[in-house]
């Protein structure tokens, strides 16, 4: 279904919804089969998400897909791929269902980045099921975190990671506090070599330098 963007949610939102992004979503949907999995993933709400709740959800979830369609084909084009990968559906679902339930500015743009290295050629076998995972589990501060660790780790301090983590909280514009718990989730999430306790200072580990690269410009 190439030309075909998502089923109207109703009819009163569904004529602002495909002209936001009739545009952008004919490539998406031809290379992602969109229409095929979006439709899936807008309607798989709790069955307790029921009445205004329910709708308000359906709503958000296709604005998001509207928004990603857009941000996906202008990263794509902005990096001069035409030749567009067929993504699997084992990596196009998971991929989608994460990016239309984050709303998030600093996670928005990781997501499109993904979607648009799903779609990349040349990036398209770095996407898999468990790096689509380790995103949904991050906040917009561990990827900040995780990005200072790998883009600036020669001129990050090598110290102790309280004093680390006062420098990231300098860096990012948070509490040094937001800064050593996001160290810490990276952490568990197998993003840092070692634990943040440990000194010298802990180093993003392949898991984490894997995610960077795929979302990278």
């Amino acid at each position: 279904m190439p030309n075909e963007l998502i089923r109207p949610i109703d009819p009163d939102s569904a004529h602002a919804i495909e002209e936001t992004a009739k545009a952008a979503a004919r490539a998406i949907d031809a290379a992602v089969q969109a229409g095929k999995y979006v439709g899936e993933v807008l309607g798989d709400l709790p069955h307790d998400l029921v009445g205004i709740m329910g709708d308000w959800v359906k709503h958000k979830r296709a604005r998001r897909w509207a928004e990603l369609s857009a941000d996906t084909e202008r990263i794509l084009r902005d990096r001069g791929v035409d030749n567009r990968e067929d993504v699997s559906p084992s990596v196009a679902v998971p991929l989608i269902a994460g990016a239309i339930n984050e709303d998030r500015d600093v996670l928005k743009q990781l997501w499109a980045k993904l979607l648009a290295a799903a779609m990349d050629p040349n990036r398209a076998t770095l996407v898999t099921p468990s790096l689509i995972e380790l995103l949904k589990q991050m906040d917009p501060v561990d990827t900040l975190v995780l990005q200072q660790l790998v883009a600036s780790r020669d001129s990050l301090p090598s110290v102790p990671s309280n004093d680390l983590a006062e420098s990231l909280a300098k860096r990012l514009e948070v509490s040094r506090d937001e800064a050593f718990w996001s160290l810490e989730h990276l952490h568990e999430l197998g993003c840092l070599a070692q634990s943040p306790n440990n000194f010298p200072r802990p180093g993003a580990s392949a898991k984490g330098r894997l995610l960077i690269r795929v979302v990278s410009d």
